[in-house]
């Protein structure tokens, strides 16, 4: 019997209202055909639209392989809307939405809404003459997904620029997730279709250290819908106003505030402008080449309310940075971050303390390597420091040798003994002052200078392993710390600024030495090398911007120009800096 066959009862018969309740529901519904509501789209018909959406799409290999086994991979709606908040996040680790297929996943999601809506208005004969066009718009949708996720995966890992390349000879990194496990895991989440598991696996594939977090939670911050600061009366300090709310909260998204578990709009003095806030706007104003009168006036408001996009940008790039490091810092190192000409010793805070989970035990100012001669700049590298050598011998390597020390010699005859440097002709001694050295070559000598006081490597060096004799050390012009800052004036290597405090360190850390001991030594003992009884981890890093425990942004200039190289790699406008040194808090 069908809902449409005669029926002998009068159409007003109850029996026959319940008849075709019965019919047109549930189970009986089903058995008589009266429910027509549409199915989910065949997989073969999803298959065939994701092989052919594979031939003329650009996907990774590892996406174009996932498929290879099998359909579609994100059925369920929860799991799409989970995948599509992932993606639309990855902002805030300075990858592009364009670049994870973010900008296309809204606009897929409701193509595919629209033609499940359509699709169900349609009646069963219309369906069964019709072409389904579910299966392609899924299959476009599960693409973006898989494809813009193990994009981002591999983003996260430091496979989007290659420093070696960018930089050649002067940037080393290190190759995160070598083996390919961690991408792996991330592929095997989505094969498995399991939404949270490729939420787990991204995440893993993050740097693990404090400062990458906290550089993200600045570029999360400058991405939100900051209000602008309202026009107004000149502020000044101690006054109040509807105003100081927002400028507390640009401030602190700029940089120039550490961040408070206390909201802006939470605080007991809601509308004061207080000494702590015009402080951090004399700060911006400084930063911004205003006059830092501290007052809240038309040209502040104005630059506060411009947009930050250049700063987003800056934190992009040094969020990659980061992705160039070892997951592993080590538990006791030298940091140097050449652009603040700053060198810190690190350790391990075993007690849980604030910061990175590591206690500064050392922090001086460094000169590093000249930025305005070729090959003098000093490389990103991580190495380790294996003997403290005090009155140390200076070899002098061929390019400084052909560059400074033969021109010297050709110019004064007496200038290299006067200087305590000793030549050696085919590794023979010989007296500089008889050499006629405007009649021979220099590729047939080499040099080496006695300590002294006209030594570069003043009175101690710290020897590492590198094979490009980059190391750290003294110096003998010690007037360039008087501001009680670095600069770039070295030839490559970094001059400490208290390099008798880093040995003392070292010597007692490592060695055992006695307090004091190695002080002496600097101050004027015999020349002597000590091998440390374990190397000593070294980092030297290029960050120009740099979140603190605190939350507190600093910048620094681009001492070597190495930002817009990099953020033409990712695709980025050209990050403007000024070359010098800013720290806005």
């Amino acid at each position: 019997m069908s809902p449409g066959s005669a029926l002998p009862l009068p159409v007003t018969s109850p029996l026959l209202s319940l008849a075709l309740a019965l019919l047109s529901w549930g189970f009986f519904g089903s058995l008589f055909g009266a429910d027509d509501a549409p199915q989910a789209p065949p997989e073969s018909a999803v298959t065939q639209a994701l092989a052919a959406r594979l031939q003329t799409g650009s996907v990774l290999p590892a996406t174009a392989a996932l498929y290879a086994e099998g359909g579609a991979r994100w059925t369920e709606p929860d799991a799409r809307a989970a995948l599509a908040g992932v993606l639309d996040r990855s902002a805030a680790d300075g990858v592009l939405p364009e670049q994870v297929h973010a900008d296309q996943v809204p606009g897929l999601m409701r193509a595919l809404e629209l033609a499940e809506q359509q699709w169900q208005a349609l009646d069963g004969e219309a369906r069964d003459t019709l072409a389904d066009p579910r299966p392609a718009r899924l299959a476009a949708l599960d693409l973006a997904l898989s494809d813009g996720v193990l994009r981002l995966g591999d983003a996260l890992r430091g496979r989007r620029a290659d420093p070696r390349q960018l930089y050649r000879h002067s940037w080393f990194p290190t190759l995160r997730d070598s083996s390919g496990a961690g991408f792996q895991s991330l592929a095997d989440a989505v094969r498995q279709s399991d939404a949270r598991a490729v939420g787990r696996a991204l995440d893993a594939l993050r740097p693990p250290h404090q400062g990458y977090r906290r550089l993200r939670a600045r570029l999360a911050a400058l991405q939100q819908d900051l209000a602008p600061v309202p026009d107004g009366a000149d502020l000044a300090p101690g006054e109040h106003s509807v105003r100081v709310p927002i400028l507390r909260e640009r401030l602190t998204a700029l940089g120039y505030i550490a961040a408070d578990t206390l909201g802006a709009w939470e605080r007991p003095d809601l509308y004061l402008y207080d000494d702590s806030l015009a402080a951090a706007l004399g700060r911006f104003e400084t930063a911004e080449g205003l006059d830092p009168d501290r007052v809240l006036d038309e040209a502040a408001t104005d630059a506060l309310n411009a947009d930050p996009a250049d700063l987003r940008r800056l934190l992009t790039l040094n969020l990659e940075r980061w992705r160039w490091l070892p997951d592993d810092l080590g538990d006791h190192f030298v940091w140097v971050n050449l652009p603040a000409f700053e060198l810190r010793v690190l350790q391990r805070d075993s007690t849980g303390g604030p910061g990175d989970g590591y206690a500064e035990r050392l922090r001086m100012p460094a000169n590093i390597g000249n930025a305005l001669t070729q090959g003098w700049t000093t490389p990103v590298i991580t190495d380790s420091v294996h003997t403290v050598e005090f009155q140390p011998v200076w070899y002098v390597p061929r390019s400084l040798a052909a560059a400074n020390v033969f021109p010297m010699a050709v110019r004064d005859s007496l200038a290299l003994w006067r200087s305590g440097i000793e030549a050696f002709q085919n590794g023979r001694p010989v007296d500089t002052r008889l050499v006629p050295w405007d009649s021979v070559s220099v590729s047939q000598f080499t040099f080496q200078q006695r300590p002294g006081p006209a030594n570069p490597l003043g009175r101690v060096k710290f020897l590492m392993h590198n094979p490009y004799a980059i190391l750290i050390h003294d110096t003998n012009k010690r007037h360039t710390f008087n501001d009680g800052s670095g600069s770039s004036m070295s030839s490559g290597c970094v001059q400490a600024g208290a390099p008798d405090q880093l040995a003392e360190y070292l010597l007692t850390t490592v060695n055992g030495w006695e307090p004091g001991r190695a002080a002496a030594a600097w101050r004027g003992g015999p020349r002597r090398g000590v091998r440390l009884d374990r190397p000593f981890l070294s980092h030297f890093t290029y960050f120009t911007a740099w979140a603190e425990a605190d939350g507190a942004l600093r910048t620094y200039g681009d001492t070597y120009g190495y930002d817009a190289r990099l953020a033409a790699a990712l695709g980025l406008d050209e990050v403007t800096t000024d070359g010098d040194q800013q720290s806005p808090s």
